[in-house]
């Protein structure tokens, strides 16, 4: 979060809790200048929605650690959700053969499944179309293929063993 964000956060707090934020000019610059440091990583609509989340299971004032603690959980769920490969076409610019270009753009999109930019894609959702064929009745055209065959190998057999009895 930037400070103006955390400026726009406190001042959503003040609106429902007002022992958050302090009245003294100096104190201000100070709580938003330490909030913005510790709530960094955090995106503005999920301190948001921590906020709410917050004050609907405890009564006590919020702390930025409260947003914070929220969001490096959030964040493991992410990431254990998420299957560390990304799909090749959504980074043409990659020449396939770069493995040092090819490991930077997987960190990077697991830096943005952890900061919540990317949404994690996990096994199910890679594996959604491949699911087990099933087993199907042979029509008569492929029935009648297969006799052909069979009757062309079954003569194919006999042919050779006719011959060297006739000679």
């Amino acid at each position: 979060m930037t400070l103006d964000e955390t400026l726009t956060l406190l001042q959503q707090i003040a609106l429902i809790d007002d022992r958050v934020v302090r009245l003294d000019d100096t104190e201000q610059a100070a709580q938003l200048s330490m909030w913005a440091a510790i709530l960094r990583d955090v995106p503005l609509q999920f301190a948001g929605e921590a906020v709410g989340a917050h004050y609907a299971e405890r009564a006590w004032a919020i702390m930025p650690k409260d947003i914070a603690e929220r969001w490096r959980a959030e964040s493991r769920r992410r990431l254990e959700r998420a299957v560390g490969t990304f799909e090749p076409r959504s980074h043409p610019q990659l020449d396939p053969d770069d493995i040092p270009g090819y490991k930077a753009a997987l960190r990077a999109e697991r830096e943005g499944v952890r900061r919540g930019g990317y949404e994690p894609v996990a096994w199910p959702e890679l594996m959604a179309g491949s699911d087990p064929i099933t087993a199907g009745c042979p029509n008569d055209e492929y029935r009648q293929a297969r006799e052909a065959l069979r009757a062309a190998r079954e003569a194919a057999r006999t042919t050779p063993e006719e011959s060297e009895a006739t000679s």
